[in-house]
């Protein structure tokens, strides 16, 4: 009997490079929605990352002629008159975040179908990309749940669920710390979009805050300055889902190795194994920076 060569034995560099560039694509583009916005390092060297943290800096009001400067992080010496130090200590820091490895992969029986079948490669890029970007999305959830902000936890109960109250609440709570008006993102569920866009006093064709675009397709981009993101991925305990304003320096995302793509023949299997990796992890950076807000659904 004749044996017959597997034509997938052999992939082309271009057509590896391809199906690469789609996952890429599909990672970053489509299915991604929190790594824009939190702060990212990448090419971290290791398995820990340390980002470096400052809290608020004093100043020195009315400093004597020739008068030595006390540096904001020597906490050892204090000041006279006519020399007064204000406003809080500057600290360095580290918080420490833990890079996990993180792999997506499916065997395929012929190469051959892929090569010449343009919507099956796609089918199989968006899987990967999306299952990798969807782990990274949840590395930060996972990490807004261990840490603990120092600001409130609004608790919206009740048939009213999240409304414009506790939105009012959570963003005076980030103003009353400072907290940068810009690059601020709000992560709530399906279930709480759901009672945003059913609160009048917000949606409305007349005069809500939120007008006719809201009503016709049904997403709100923003609100009160934060940039709106409805996950399937937030925790629930019970009734109770986890929700998080946030701004994005206090969230951090270390990336090792960002999505690479490999496409190998493996003969116990007579198919060809199509894997994505990458190497990432999260952490609360600033937890001034955070508020959890518990939506009961």
């Amino acid at each position: 009997m004749a044996l017959v060569a597997n034509a997938g034995t052999s992939v082309s560099n271009a057509f590896t490079t391809m199906f690469a560039d789609d996952v890429k694509h599909a990672y970053q583009q489509l299915t991604s929605n929190l790594t824009n916005s939190v702060r990212v390092v990448r090419n971290v060297t290791g398995s820990v990352y340390k980002f470096n943290t400052l809290t608020k800096g004093g100043s020195i009001k009315n400093k004597a002629r020739f008068e030595d400067i006390v540096v904001m992080s020597d906490t050892s010496k204090s000041l006279t008159s006519p020399g007064a130090y204000t406003g809080s200590t500057a600290q360095n820091a580290t918080v420490s975040c833990t890079l996990a490895n993180y792999h997506a992969g499916e065997y395929v029986q012929s190469l051959d179908e892929i090569k010449t079948n343009i919507d099956m490669r796609s089918t199989f890029s968006e899987a990967i990309g999306g299952a990798l970007a969807r782990a990274a999305d949840q590395a930060i959830v996972d990490a807004l749940d261990a840490g603990t902000p120092t600001t409130i936890k609004y608790t919206a109960q009740g048939a009213s669920g999240l409304n414009k109250a506790a939105l009012l609440e959570v963003h005076e709570s980030l103003n009353g710390l400072d907290v940068p008006s810009s690059d601020r993102t709000l992560v709530i569920s399906p279930a709480a979009l759901t009672d945003l866009l059913t609160d009048t006093t917000l949606v409305s064709s007349d005069n809500g805050i939120i007008t006719n675009n809201a009503l016709a397709t049904g997403y709100i981009p923003s609100i009160f300055g934060f940039r709106v993101v409805v996950s399937n991925l937030l925790t629930a305990d019970s009734v109770v889902r986890k929700c998080y304003a946030f701004h994005k320096n206090s969230m951090g995302l270390a990336v090792g190795s960002d999505v690479s793509v490999g496409i190998n023949y493996v003969p116990q299997k007579a198919s060809t194994l199509i894997l994505g990796e990458m190497s990432m992890g999260s952490a609360l950076i600033d937890a001034d920076g955070v508020v959890e807000v518990q939506v009961t659904e």
